[in-house]
């Protein structure tokens, strides 16, 4: 697992990947920062944008929170991958920092978010997490051997 620390700063062979909702209302959170700084388009919910990467994991529609399955973000975070893997000459930095138990816009933990990330597929080179998630990660890693 490749890591960052710290907040993410623009730079050329920097993308800002962050948690979106299909209507791409970046207005909040993480969403805000890759509109305001990376290049996020207002109106597009998912993909690469500018220095940006969205991948839905909230739907405004929707009352309430985890108003998108697992599955589905699942799913979004396999084309990510793609993605990522497509361009090796970027580094794709993944926004969540939310701990293991702590909630974010999205209505889903650290830990829930981490697990989607994983079962979505081996981590491409050229993606990475925050020190925050590798610490969780490593917790994982260890209770699994036992």
């Amino acid at each position: 697992m490749n890591v960052y620390k710290g907040d993410i700063q623009p730079a050329n062979d920097v993308i800002f990947v962050f948690g979106s909702n299909p209507e791409g209302r970046h207005g909040a959170g993480a969403a805000k920062v890759a509109r305001e700084r990376f290049g996020a388009i207002y109106g597009v919910g998912e993909g690469l944008q500018g220095n940006s990467y969205a991948i839905p994991t909230k739907d405004l529609r929707i009352k309430g929170t985890r108003s998108i399955h697992p599955q589905k973000i699942q799913e979004s975070i396999e084309r990510f991958y793609d993605v990522a893997k497509s361009n090796p000459d970027k580094k794709f930095m993944v926004a969540y920092r939310n701990g293991m138990h702590e909630k974010s816009l999205n209505g889903y933990t650290g830990l829930e978010m981490l697990l989607m990330f994983m079962n979505a597929g081996e981590f491409p080179n050229n993606v990475y997490f925050s020190s925050e998630w590798k610490s969780m990660y490593d917790e994982l890693m260890l209770l699994e051997e036992k």
